[in-house]
């Protein structure tokens, strides 16, 4: 039955648990329903003793065979208090790992940035050759062609700030839980900004 491998488990690990650790310990062997109306019925029947902290009930067993004083059940208690505060930091601290966890993977790759950097860079640089040779050219064109290409340049200078902006939203991302300056991640990651190299985008008017 439930009650008697509750008992048993509590009775062997002489350890405070709460009704999932215990449904967990047990291996799924009985369900959690099954486990708390197991626990308490043992702590009604004076077999267990159930400790309440905040929200949280904490059950552990009573060792008959063990002359327990005032003193030292005073003991224990604050032993289970400082067990279960610990535990509840640990919790939300594994919450703000996974939100933070969820917010980088959700992010473009590092390698996916870089690669997309220099691709932009490229189209860049041949679209900025093309612009000065079209203006230094003595070859007209027609205003159709000319609203083209000033419609293709604007394109893709809006795709280069959009591009930058989501790199940017990365590098914050991943400053969040970097112990060192933006500088020191920028380096190790071999990143040059704009005002690094001076690089200011051509708008045309």
């Amino acid at each position: 039955m439930a009650s008697e491998a509750v008992l048993k488990y509590l009775e062997d690990t002489n350890r405070p648990y709460s009704c999932a650790d215990v449904t967990v310990n047990l291996r799924g062997a009985y369900t959690k329903t099954a486990v708390q109306k197991a626990l308490d019925g043992l702590a009604e029947s004076g077999k267990i003793k159930c400790k309440l902290y905040g929200k949280q009930k904490v059950y552990v067993a009573l060792q008959r065979d063990v002359a327990t004083g005032d003193c030292e059940i005073e003991d224990f208690d604050a032993q289970l208090k400082r067990l279960v505060e610990d535990l509840e930091e640990k919790t939300k601290s594994l919450k703000t790992a996974e939100t933070n966890l969820k917010n980088l993977t959700s992010t473009p790759t590092t390698d996916y940035a870089k690669k997309s950097i220099t691709e932009i860079s490229r189209n860049i640089d041949a679209m900025g050759k093309k612009l000065e040779a079209l203006k230094s050219s003595t070859e007209v064109i027609s205003a159709d062609e000319k609203k083209t290409i000033l419609n293709e340049h604007e394109k893709q200078l809006k795709e280069y700030r959009k591009r930058k902006r989501i790199c940017n939203d990365m590098l914050e991302a991943v400053l969040e839980g970097y112990p060192k300056p933006k500088k020191t991640l920028l380096e190790e990651l071999c990143i040059e900004t704009d005002e690094m190299v001076d690089f200011k985008p051509m708008a045309v008017s």
